[in-house]
């Protein structure tokens, strides 16, 4: 209802159904119901139907989602909403009282930087945190002088090691591959090592990990 980018294990098709105690909660096909307590300003409206604020609905999303699917969530509120969306989530993260999900809403909150322009950009952001590298910059500009060079996903600008997540399309538009070569050796010429990330990587991180920490440490000895 709140256009949000939900991970692929949320049934899209699935409605979940919420009332006010005492009420009980709905039972019925295709419906998950739940029982919460829930303020007036916990409930807007879209296209006419009272739904949960999106800060409420973050929030509630805890019970389902990894911590790195919620960065990917906050990250696209805060990108497509700005700050006081951002300061929303921070109010609604003070009021939960489940302290299993207040744990996980605190860390994926340290860790949402509206920046980020995709859910596997913000996944793989979380990844390298979670492993304990330093924070990269999130879809900086880099120049040549006053020249535009690209736009790239994550950079380490100490080590000048670049990351960028690579979907489908990437692949199968040839324009798009033809791109990603010429902007890959204008990096290159300009002396920055450029890692390219994809979907399978990101399902073995211990491998992609020892990859990305080899570059740094070789790009560390070098300075």
């Amino acid at each position: 209802m709140h256009g949000l980018p939900l991970p692929t294990h949320v049934d899209p098709l699935i409605v979940e159904v919420a009332v006010r105690p005492p009420a009980r909660a709905v039972r019925r096909e295709g419906v998950i119901g739940r029982r919460l307590d829930l303020d007036d300003t916990d409930v807007t409206r879209v296209s006419g139907v009272p739904v949960t604020t999106i800060a409420r609905t973050w929030c509630d999303l805890a019970r389902t989602l990894t911590v790195s699917e919620l960065v990917a969530v906050g990250d696209a509120i805060g990108h497509s909403l700005g700050l006081a969306a951002t300061l929303r989530l921070e109010s609604a993260v003070r009021g939960r009282r489940d302290r299993r999900q207040y744990v996980k809403l605190v860390r994926a909150l340290s860790l949402i930087d509206p920046r980020a322009e995709s859910p596997k950009e913000s996944e793989l952001r979380v990844l390298l945190s979670e492993a304990g590298f330093p924070t990269p910059e999130v879809n900086p500009t880099i120049r040549d002088g006053a020249r535009f060079v690209a736009r790239v996903d994550l950079l380490f600008p100490h080590h000048k090691v670049v990351i960028e997540y690579q979907g489908d399309h990437h692949r199968t538009d040839r324009a798009q591959w033809r791109r990603d070569i010429s902007r890959r050796a204008e990096l290159e010429s300009l002396g920055y090592v450029v890692i390219e990330v994809t979907g399978d990587d990101l399902r073995h991180p211990d491998a992609l990990l020892a990859r990305i920490r080899r570059v740094l440490a070789s790009r560390a000895a070098r300075i």
